[in-house]
């Protein structure tokens, strides 16, 4: 038996961080570049407190990273964990 490339629960948390159409638009922004959260309010139709809730559910499922650079925060996508999320789908064909 092959060992699980994502935990059920990495497997949930991945799957919960894509469930919303848009956090997924957030993700494919951020797969092209890095961009600060100025720059997605700017691209897409959102509110801060909103951008900021997708944000972080994409954070917290490890999809998203970021670092700060002086006031700002530049996010980016975590590849490594769409790798995996991939990979297990590709197990099932």
């Amino acid at each position: 038996m092959t060992r699980p490339v994502l935990s059920d629960a990495d497997r949930a948390d991945v799957f919960r961080g894509l469930a919303h159409p848009m956090r997924r638009r957030v993700v494919l922004m951020l797969d092209k570049c890095e961009c600060s959260a100025g720059d997605l309010l700017a691209a897409l139709d959102l509110t801060p407190p909103g951008l900021s809730q997708h944000l972080r559910v994409l954070r917290d499922t490890g999809l998203v990273r970021h670092r700060v650079e002086g006031r700002r925060r530049i996010y980016r996508v975590n590849a490594s964990a769409l790798r995996r999320a991939q990979r297990w789908y590709q197990q099932l064909a």
